[in-house]
């Protein structure tokens, strides 16, 4: 059988170096919660501790290291227009979910994804707080999702904490019920091993924030859209995701037509 240029036979050292670095990452990050850290506000909004720079240096040590021709995409690096011209680019956030972090919430996630041409190929999300590690290469072709069954009885949909909190949740048709997650890569990672059926914000996303689960996802058959049911495509010159709706086929064009509706 001829394989695709990202197929599993050839991303298992990108697998094997992404898991071994999340892994040390995770180690150290969760020993210096336990000793105590610094940590602050980046422009003036962002949550940012010694923590998330010292995993970032981690996973970029080791990625760039082991493959130095693929680009960089991530939270804690200045970003810059070399990235654009690679056809494979890591795309990582060593905490999402800072916050909970901080907060000793087991809700945090150290994300790393691959893109080959702008599409997930690999994904690791790896919570050091509960010992999870996710990981998936999706297959290229990714396979043409089904109609599925449109989730006519109750389901879960994973949001934002704070989009719980503050009852900012997007309207969903049908019975939904909803549970408040801190990470998004994390949320992706659970809907992908099948512990909740959605995951759905209205808030834009970081490319960093979702390329990781967004393969997780996409190995899965699930399909991941934008919040406006337009495919993601990955290392843009803005970063910028405009919202997310994640869910198997049936389910999610549901919720995209229920959200057309509500525009019109």
């Amino acid at each position: 059988m001829k394989r695709g240029p990202h197929s599993g036979a050839v991303l298992e050292r990108e697998l094997e170096v992404a898991v071994e670095a999340a892994t040390r990452a995770g180690e150290d990050v969760a020993r210096m919660r336990e000793e105590g850290l610094r940590y602050g506000r980046k422009g003036g909004y962002e949550l940012v501790s010694e923590a998330d720079i010292h995993a970032a240096e981690i996973l970029h040590e080791a990625l760039t290291g082991a493959f130095p021709d693929t680009g960089w995409l991530g939270e804690e690096h200045h970003d810059t227009a070399e990235r654009l011209d690679r056809e494979r680019v890591w795309i990582v956030d060593p905490i999402d979910g800072t916050r909970e972090y901080l907060q000793g919430l087991p809700e945090y996630a150290i994300s790393v994804g691959l893109v080959v041409r702008g599409r997930p190929a690999l994904g690791v999300v790896h919570n050091p707080a509960t010992g999870e590690m996710h990981t998936a290469v999706c297959p290229d072709p990714l396979p043409e999702a089904g109609p599925g069954s449109g989730q006519q009885g109750e389901y879960l949909a994973l949001v934002g904490r704070g989009e719980d909190r503050l009852g900012e949740v997007p309207p969903l048709p049908g019975q939904a019920r909803t549970r408040g997650v801190g990470s998004v890569a994390y949320r992706l990672a659970l809907v992908a091993a099948g512990k909740g059926d959605v995951v759905v914000t209205w808030y834009a996303r970081q490319e960093w924030d979702v390329a990781a689960g967004a393969a997780l996802c996409l190995a899965q058959g699930l399909t991941v859209t934008d919040v406006l049911g337009q495919r993601i495509e990955f290392n843009q010159p803005n970063p910028l995701v405009r919202g997310l709706v994640v869910a198997e086929a049936g389910l999610h064009a549901r919720i995209r037509d229920y959200f057309q509706r509500l525009s019109r």
